[in-house]
């Protein structure tokens, strides 16, 4: 009776044993998706797969689906093969903005990369590229306009009230203040860089150049004596009277500068010194040498006014010294030549 027990027991183990090795035997391991392909997130939740068992695939992120199905099916321990076919998802042209460009070299499927560019006058703000993502389009961007700095200009004023930065092709004026002149362009232009063009100008100070002092007008005067010695004859002496004709002669000069550096002396028919203006000399380097001392001038005169009286006490002298070695009478006197000097 035990013996037929114990034989049971061991039928039962045997019966138990085989059930969990064919069991074992129909399961399919956990499924891995394929090209650009994975689980649906219910599938991914099964841990057990056994015999005739059903996932779902899907396309992987940026990708969409193509054609095929999205099913698989455990069979004799194994998947069948997924006919899912995923292509990467198009963002197409990024969203136009103001004054903004895209360079779209790349093309606009999921990953590409688009290059931000702004107008002429224009700068970017934010991100210069944008990538193209299961969502969209990624990067934030906007073009702002170029402004300049705020112009100025010492010792005078510009056109630009305003508390703002001049924007992009905005014309400033430049006006410099009383005594001061304008060097450079009187207008600039705010350039696409952020630079005036051309460059601001700036304000010099004029210079006067120092008056020239009008010159007091320099009389010159020409003294030329000429003697004529008249033989004249009275009842008690027969000495010989001389009479003296003097010319003289004024010049007016306008300037100083004019003036000759040299006056020279020229002897006249009888011996008189007669004072006339040579040709100025000594310009050296573009300098003219001048009278500038009005006593020059009078102290020649004087000098020839002395000389006059010396020559005039010598004539005397020599009139005395003939009258008394005596004279006789020739009647030259009766000439009309010498009438004429007797007359005057």
């Amino acid at each position: 009776m035990e013996t037929l027990l114990d034989t049971q027991r061991r039928l039962k183990s045997l019966l138990l044993m085989y059930l969990l090795v064919v069991k074992a035997a129909g399961d399919c391991p956990k499924p891995e998706g394929g090209d650009n392909t994975v689980l649906t997130n219910e599938s991914l939740l099964m841990n057990v797969f056994p015999e005739n068992t059903r996932v779902t695939l899907e396309c992987s992120s940026g990708y969409i689906k193509e054609s095929g199905s999205e099913f698989i099916t455990c069979i004799h321990d194994e998947w069948t093969e997924s006919e899912l076919i995923c292509k990467k998802k198009d963002c197409g042209q990024p969203p136009p903005k103001p004054h903004m460009k895209f360079n779209t070299s790349e093309g606009t499927l999921f990953g590409a990369l688009v290059r931000v560019t702004c107008e002429k006058g224009y700068q970017i703000s934010g991100s210069s590229y944008k990538q193209c993502y299961d969502q969209g389009w990624s990067g934030r961007a906007s073009c702002e306009i170029v402004t300049c700095d705020q112009p100025s200009i010492a010792n005078g004023y510009t056109s630009w009230d305003s508390e703002n930065d001049p924007e992009y092709n905005t014309a400033i004026r430049y006006t410099c203040h009383e005594g001061y002149t304008l060097i450079g362009s009187d207008t600039v232009l705010c350039d696409e860089n952020g630079e005036y063009s051309p460059d601001q100008p700036v304000c010099y100070e004029v210079t006067r150049a120092p008056a020239t002092t009008s010159r007091p007008q320099v009389a010159i005067t020409d003294l030329t004596t000429t003697d004529a010695k008249v033989s004249t004859f009275s009842d008690s002496s027969a000495a010989p009277t001389v009479h003296r004709t003097q010319t003289v002669t004024t010049s007016s000069i306008p300037n100083l500068s004019t003036l000759p550096k040299v006056f020279r002396g020229k002897t006249t028919s009888a011996g008189i010194l007669s004072t006339t203006s040579s040709s100025f000399q000594g310009m050296h380097d573009g300098n003219v040498d001048t009278v500038t001392d009005s006593g020059t001038v009078a102290a020649v005169v004087i000098g020839a006014v002395v000389l006059l009286g010396v020559i005039i006490g010598f004539i005397l002298l020599h009139k005395f010294n003939m009258r008394r070695k005596g004279s006789y009478d020739t009647r030259e006197d009766q000439k009309p030549g010498l009438l004429h000097f007797q007359n005057l």
